[in-house]
């Protein structure tokens, strides 16, 4: 067995060959100080061009330069290919149809007979004459619907029941005995024996309904806001409305009167008549109908505004005072003096009539 003291060799003294050779590490094929090839000299770069001068005068490739042909002084309609000259109408014209008509209402019929073009081979001027002011009735409608069956004023209307409901069994006729009348007298039978312990039931009932009450006026307010707009809609498509018609009028008017020796032309322009006359006769009928909403949506937003500004005073100022003369005529009562009851009932019974008269002329 060899002496394992002598067959032992340091690691570092394998590698000291290989570290005094003087070589660098690295693959064998690489040669120390060789510079890379280049492929693209900078000599065989192209030269850059000088930047050309641009050309004195524009080129007309085609033809020669012309001057453009001025504009007319009234715009022009143009089917078929073909140029078509404008309806004669003026703001006098449109005046004799309807003498009642305002000159800013006749000017805006003059826009409309001016933009209306009775030789569109498509009809679209005559067959939708009006339609769009149409289709914005039905979206007016349909904000106007969702405004008032919104949740916020349904949950309102509740809120308000509720309290009435509350405020009715704590009616001072019937919670105390109060001489005078013969309703008096049957509210007073139905008495409860405490009107204190009634009260201090009822009265946290009372107070937390109208602070449900406080916190959706804003929104209650806010609602009567957009019925508001609708109805600002309302009037502007009136207005717009009620221009159509005159329009409307106008052109049937001046297609009667017309004599072509083209038939066909002619009887081509007798059905565009008949066609702007049914379209005039329901812009008509639509207009009847915004003149009842608009009524209505006014009367709606002054009811749903003055019913969010009273649930916002309810609570701050109606209920406090309410709470005051209702202890003020339990302590008179608990007196058993019928003269400082009386006196104690009076200022109570008026707010009491006044808070339930809110209510429900709001609610």
């Amino acid at each position: 067995m060899p002496d394992l003291a002598t067959s032992f060799k340091p690691i570092s003294a394998e590698r000291e060959p290989h570290l005094t050779s003087g070589k660098a590490d690295g693959p064998p094929e690489k040669e120390p100080g060789r510079l890379p090839k280049v492929l693209f000299p900078e000599s065989a770069s192209p030269e850059i061009a000088a930047p050309s001068r641009p050309p004195a005068e524009p080129r007309i490739l085609f033809g020669s330069p012309q001057a453009p042909t001025p504009k007319g002084d009234t715009p022009r309609v143009l089917a078929a290919g073909e140029v078509r000259r404008r309806i004669p109408c003026s703001v006098a014209a449109l005046l004799e149809i309807d003498t009642n008509a305002a000159a800013s209402l006749a000017s805006t019929a003059l826009r409309i007979v001016d933009g209306t073009n009775l030789d569109d081979h498509h009809f679209d001027d005559v067959v939708r004459f009006g339609a769009s002011l149409q289709a914005e009735h039905g979206r007016l409608a349909e904000s106007e619907l969702a405004l008032v069956d919104s949740e916020v004023l349904a949950r309102g209307k509740r809120l308000s029941a509720e309290l009435l409901q509350r405020l009715g069994d704590l009616d001072p006729d019937r919670v105390f005995a109060v001489r005078g009348g013969v309703l008096r007298a049957i509210k007073a039978l139905a008495a409860p024996r405490d009107p204190a312990g009634l009260f201090s039931q009822l009265y946290p009932e009372v107070q937390a309904l109208a602070k449900e009450l406080d916190a959706l006026a804003p929104e209650i307010v806010t609602i009567a806001k957009g019925l508001r707009a609708v109805g600002k809609g309302y009037a502007t498509l009136d207005r717009n409305l009620a221009a159509h018609i005159l329009a409307g009028r106008f052109l049937v008017h001046y297609v009667s009167g017309l004599q072509l020796s083209d038939h066909e032309r002619q009887a081509h322009y007798a059905s565009q008549a008949e066609a702007i006359e049914t379209r005039t006769v329901s812009l008509a009928a639509t207009k009847a109908t915004i003149e009842v909403s608009t009524r209505t949506v006014a009367a709606v937003a002054r009811h749903v505004d003055a019913f969010g500004h009273a649930a916002e005073g309810l609570l701050q100022e109606e209920l406090p005072a309410w709470h005051a003369a209702y202890s003020a005529a339990l302590t008179a009562a608990r007196t058993a003096q019928s003269p400082s009851q009386a006196r104690a009932g009076a200022p109570l019974r008026g707010i009491h009539a006044r808070i339930l008269g809110k209510l429900k002329s709001e609610g």
